[in-house]
């Protein structure tokens, strides 16, 4: 007969509980072990996942936005530097990288280093990225204009936007170029962050105020979002990735400000070049639009070194996404 309930209950020896509790232990012990053991095989099954799903290699094109400008350590005159994000993105998981970008590229000068990428065997499973447009939309001088000029440069905006607007179809051109340059290959384009925050969200920036006003401020912010929206147009059009809004929310709250720590790209900054380092951005080949200033600014409104990292993981969210 089987009893199913008692109303007697033996006192256990305290062996009995000894005995228990060693064997309690050992089980908690054997399960946390295949707990760990678990999640350590799906943590190396997630990086082993991540590296495979990176591309073989990144080539990058486009102006100082894609060279490196703003972190230093600049190699020639195209400001490329070890510290772009171009070195940065997908870490260890790609070891093949090429950096065409120069500073102060425009569409037209993309195009010539279209014709590098090319000639670069193993088309098929790399990641061919590209970010231009604001040298053609002129923002270099612009910015310039509207730190040293007594009048509002918000005059301008009419003619601006006018400009920007005229970049698509050049850019769906620029695209193709790059997809027939490289068939097989993945193509993602940039957009730009807004170059400086909303007065309405951070007003005291101590390397902007004085010198832009709110009006000015919000002109430029208007201006960037038109152009990224350009360019998420042509992309469109072409067929191609964009990582514009990747970017823009990347760096929103990160925007010119102070040259602090949590600012990603710098406000008006003096640099002193190294002696053996080149000396201007205006060197560059393409004769960019940076050379309306001084090299002791040429650093200004150009993503840190944080800014870097930024642009970075920008691309491998937009490259996640795809």
């Amino acid at each position: 007969m089987t009893h199913t309930s008692t109303t007697h209950h033996q006192q256990r020896s305290p062996r009995s509980f000894a005995r228990t509790a060693v064997t309690l232990c050992v089980a908690a012990v054997v399960l946390v072990g295949a707990a760990l053991g678990a999640a350590a095989d799906a943590s190396a099954a997630e990086t082993t996942e991540a590296a495979g799903d990176a591309p073989s290699a990144v080539i990058t094109l486009g102006d100082s936005y894609s060279s490196g400008l703003g972190a230093g350590g600049y190699l020639d005159d195209c400001d490329r530097t070890p510290q772009a994000w171009n070195n940065l993105i997908f870490g260890d998981a790609v070891s093949d990288r090429t950096l065409l970008a120069c500073s102060g590229a425009r569409i037209a000068e993309v195009t010539q280093q279209v014709r590098q990428l090319e000639a670069i065997p193993g088309a098929g499973d790399r990641l061919i990225t590209v970010t231009v447009g604001g040298n053609d939309a002129g923002f270099a001088d612009e910015l310039v204009n509207c730190l040293v000029s007594f009048l509002s440069c918000t005059r301008r905006e009419a003619e601006l936007t006018t400009l920007i607007n005229g970049l698509h179809q050049p850019l769906v051109q620029l695209y193709d170029a790059v997809q027939a340059a490289a068939p097989g290959d993945d193509v993602i384009v940039g957009g730009y962050p807004m170059l400086v925050p909303d007065p309405a969200v951070r007003s005291d920036c101590p390397a902007l105020t004085g010198l832009l006003s709110d009006s000015e401020r919000q002109m430029i912010r208007r201006l960037g979002v038109l152009l990224n929206d350009v360019i998420d147009a042509a992309a469109a059009e072409a067929g191609v990735e964009s990582a514009s809004d990747e970017v823009a929310a990347g760096f929103d709250g990160h925007e010119a400000c102070a040259n602090g720590p949590g600012d990603w790209l710098y406000g008006l900054k003096i640099s002193w070049s190294a002696a053996d380092e080149p000396t201007t951005a205006s060197a560059s080949p393409y004769q960019p639009q940076w050379d309306v200033a001084s090299s002791f600014v040429r650093d200004s409104f150009h993503p840190t070194v944080n800014g870097q990292a930024g642009y970075a993981d920008a691309f491998e969210e937009a490259w996640a996404a795809r």
